[in-house]
């Protein structure tokens, strides 16, 4: 191939064709047509994208044709090329649903190939193939990886292909792993962020909008403000009438049915539910199937119908024995548990307790062991009292059974209580950990920022600036002699201020670019950086240690701003006469230690009581994952502590 013109034209072509093919995507003929473009096809290129589509639509019906017509696509690419890169990414879709590494890998083999090529199209496949590996992520309970796909990959990929569509995707995607983690705030902050973009790419009449506000209501009715969720319900239902889409009523008619259950107009609940049942099975979308029937389970337990609830959720629970997630495992095994007790069949709620555990991880198996073996006590208990009380008379009998159950009952709901309380938990610990990733990426898209300006001003003031001084200089020392070529005091006075000007732009420009470190390394850079503020006023004695030098460039350029700062906050703000720096390297961790005999700090502890200076330590060593112990009392000086990571530059 040697060059991108014609491939880009064969693209083009083939829109043609998949066009005419999607029009028929809803009837039988729709493969048939794929297959008489296969055959009848003269170029190979023609060829590929035909089985593509084929691959593409069997993906979802039959993962063996699918397979098939994928790997047949490889015959008819070349080595290296984009159909190459386009049949991985097609055949990662064929195992999407049955082999989750196969299409992880071959996810990745696509991307690999697509990111020597450019263009808009190219933008949208990889960001469709990180996409979906993100999801097989997720599908594998690592929701944290996911979001870190889209956020990254996804997402910047969509947006390079001006793809505001499956930009809104990706946001809505994000909506979902929140509300799946009960932030139903921030789950509709990012769907309301899907249908900005959509409204401002004037997707306002397409199915992926009404999408967007079937999953905002749905985000209102879960945080119990249900009657905000009408409006975008008619919204969406009013776009999916006019355009005729099917394929989003199963989700639609999913959340009207929640919406009439948080309103408890049952039998308008069911009626909706059913419709979204009949639609989902016909559409062969087994997820929505499950979640359908779901609901329906909220709806007889809302009533009070037990026996229907239990015989719903046992359905539900079949199903996703097919298609596992573990944490929708466990939450239908609570609810099993909970609907047992209800009815009194304690040895099946401990069963389903019992698995719920097996569920959980080590941790908390071991957290909720005792509580298991407590519930397997009081069961056997009760089976003895049942013995005796077989016995007495009836009304003994109904006297302790109820006695008994509520007992049961209560420490069931404390135990479960127990349970939510720890897994809540564990799901804020790991936002938390999302949130301090993200605040670290912002940080070190700071750093990176204001040391690339660092390098501009320098540029400038020693290119610019410096350079029309030094011509000033000149010219003036030109003229500085008279006519009978005596010096003139005055022009001589102007010379020296300007010369003294010129060495302290210099100096400056120097300062912000520290070339030392560049020619000599981190050590002598820092030298240097002491014996200039050593002078008779103010004494600063140093001491290096072990010094790495085999770490990359910006974690010295991190580490000498540092040390800079600390110098600089110590020479304006302490008053002292002797400053000691200690500086030494082991391993991975870099130290640094600076003590002064000035007149110290009469607040510390609190960020915003603190300088500009300490702060942008603080953030610095915040971004190379280390720690800064900060030691003062007024009138005894300072003692600044810090320990950071470096990384080793092999």
């Amino acid at each position: 191939m040697k060059s991108f013109t014609p491939i880009l034209w064969i693209l083009l072509l083939l829109a043609n064709v998949h066009s005419i093919a999607a029009s028929q995507a809803k009837s039988d003929r729709y493969p048939d047509s794929l297959l008489n473009v296969l055959h009848q096809a003269k170029q190979d290129s023609v060829k590929a994208r035909a089985l593509f589509l084929l691959a593409d639509y069997w993906s979802e019906r039959d993962s063996t044709l699918a397979v098939k017509y994928a790997t047949e696509s490889f015959t008819y690419t070349a080595d290296k090329s984009v159909l190459r890169g386009l049949a991985h990414f097609y055949l990662a879709g064929s195992y999407f649903n049955y082999d989750n590494k196969k299409s992880q890998q071959e996810y990745l083999t696509a991307d690999r190939m697509l990111q020597r090529f450019k263009g808009k199209d190219i933008m949208q496949y990889r960001s469709r193939a990180w996409h979906n590996y993100g999801a097989l992520e997720q599908r594998n309970d690592n929701s944290k990886a996911f979001v870190n796909i889209l956020l990254t990959k996804a997402i910047p990929f969509a947006e390079a292909a001006e793809d505001g569509e499956r930009v809104a995707w990706n946001f809505m995607d994000l909506g979902s792993v929140f509300m799946n983690y009960k932030d139903y705030e921030k789950a509709g902050y990012y769907y309301e962020k899907a249908i900005t973009v959509l409204h401002k790419n004037q997707y306002s009449n397409k199915p992926v909008l009404a999408e967007c506000y079937i999953n905002q209501a749905k985000s209102y009715v879960l945080k119990e403000h249900a009657d905000s969720a009408d409006i975008p319900l008619k919204k969406a239902f009013k776009i999916l009438t006019s355009t005729q889409d099917s394929s989003y009523l199963p989700l639609y008619y999913l959340v009207q049915g929640m919406f009439h259950t948080r309103m408890q107009l049952w039998r308008e609940a069911m009626a909706s539910l059913d419709k979204g049942l009949m639609l989902a099975k016909q559409q062969q979308r087994p997820y929505d199937v499950l979640s359908i029937q779901y609901e329906r389970y909220e709806v007889y337990k809302r009533q009070g119908k037990l026996d229907m609830a239990k015989q719903a959720l046992e359905e539900v629970y079949i199903g996703y024995k097919k298609y596992p997630l573990m944490q929708n495992g466990r939450t239908i095994l609570f609810e099993l548990a909970q609907t047992e007790a209800a009815l009194g069949n304690y040895q099946s709620a401990f069963g389903k307790l019992t698995e719920y555990t097996q569920l959980s991880d080590i941790f908390f198996a071991e957290k909720t062991g005792r509580e298991i073996a407590d519930l397997e006590a009081k069961y056997q208990v009760a089976a003895h009292e049942k013995k005796l009380l077989q016995l007495q008379n009836r009304n003994q009998l109904q006297q302790l059974l109820l006695y008994f159950g509520t007992g049961l009952v209560v420490l069931l709901v404390i135990f479960l209580i127990y349970v939510y309380r720890q897994r809540k938990k564990r799901e804020e610990q790991r936002l938390h950990t999302l949130q301090q990733q993200q605040e670290i990426q912002i940080a070190r898209a700071q750093l990176e920022g204001e040391e690339r300006e660092r390098k501009r001003v320098a540029r400038d003031l020693h290119d610019g600036l410096g350079g029309m001084l030094a011509g000033v200089k000149l010219n003036l020392s030109a003229v500085s002699h008279n006519q009978n070529g005596e010096p003139q005091k005055d022009l001589e006075k102007v010379i020296g201020q300007l010369d003294a000007s010129v060495h302290e732009l210099r100096r400056i420009a120097r300062n912000m670019i520290p070339e030392v470190l560049l020619r000599s390394g981190l050590a002598r850079a820092l030298e240097d950086l002491c014996k200039w503020l050593d002078n008779d006023k103010m004494h600063v004695d140093y001491e290096f240690l072990n010094i790495p030098e085999n770490i990359i460039h910006q974690e010295k350029v991190d580490i000498y701003r540092i040390v800079q700062e600390l110098l600089a906050n110590a020479v304006r703000h302490s008053g002292a006469t002797d400053i000691f720096l200690q500086c030494s390297g082991r391993g991975q961790r870099f130290y640094i230690t600076i003590e002064d005999n000035g007149k110290g700090m009469t607040v510390v502890g609190q960020h915003h009581e603190e300088g500009l200076g300490l702060a942008n330590i603080r953030a610095r060593v915040a971004y190379l994952q280390g720690k800064m112990e900060l030691d003062t009392q007024a009138g005894r000086g300072t003692i600044i502590n810090i320990e950071i990571n470096v990384t080793g530059n092999e």
